[in-house]
């Protein structure tokens, strides 16, 4: 019914949102994917760590192009196992919530951009909290989900500039651990 409804014969993604039902919907997926339905098949789930386990152990059984997680400068668990073993696996790494649902520019409020953020091209904070996501190696994409226009140019200026490395990732984390309220997000 959906492919009739967007007037395509194949869907580019269908992901499992939230592990609903995921032992009977993924191999429907899988059939439609060998059916030449679906394009690309995934799971999802944004508590971690609270189902980080049953993520990883979908990653490792192999067989899904895709996962999407929560992953943030303030929730970095998934470095842990789950990003190494996608990239191990070959499976494509979407990042939820990147900006923790807006809580982390409650921290910066009021903050001056480090200048060492202009190192990497950074003009904003949004850019600033995007790099850090989107530079992990496992990562494919971020999903920062906004729907206003002001907020889709500073995200998309993520895009440009260089990438932090592994010293300019550790050295972003050391600033917003300095941060007062950071540490209470969590």
């Amino acid at each position: 019914r959906s492919l009739q409804r967007l007037s395509r014969d194949r869907l580019d993604a269908m992901q499992v949102h939230s592990l609903v039902n995921v032992d009977i919907m993924l191999p429907l997926l899988k059939e439609w994917k060998q059916a030449g339905k679906i394009r690309y098949v995934g799971v999802t789930h944004h508590e971690m760590p609270l189902y980080s386990p049953a993520i990883l152990n979908w990653i490792e059984k192999g067989d899904l192009d895709f996962v999407q997680i929560r992953y943030s400068i303030l929730e970095r668990r998934a470095e842990e196992r789950i990003l190494p073993t996608a990239a191990e696996r070959g499976t494509a790494v979407l990042v939820n919530m990147p900006f923790e649902k807006a809580r982390l520019f409650e921290v910066v409020r009021g903050q001056p951009l480090p200048e060492f953020a202009r190192e990497i091209g950074c003009e904003n904070w949004a850019q600033f909290f995007l790099k850090y996501v989107i530079s992990h190696p496992a990562v494919t994409a971020a999903i920062p989900a906004t729907t206003n226009p002001v907020h889709v140019a500073e995200n998309i200026g993520a895009m440009t500039g260089s990438l932090p490395d592994k010293a300019m990732r550790a050295r972003i984390v050391k600033h917003m651990e300095s941060l007062p309220g950071f540490d209470k997000l969590a």
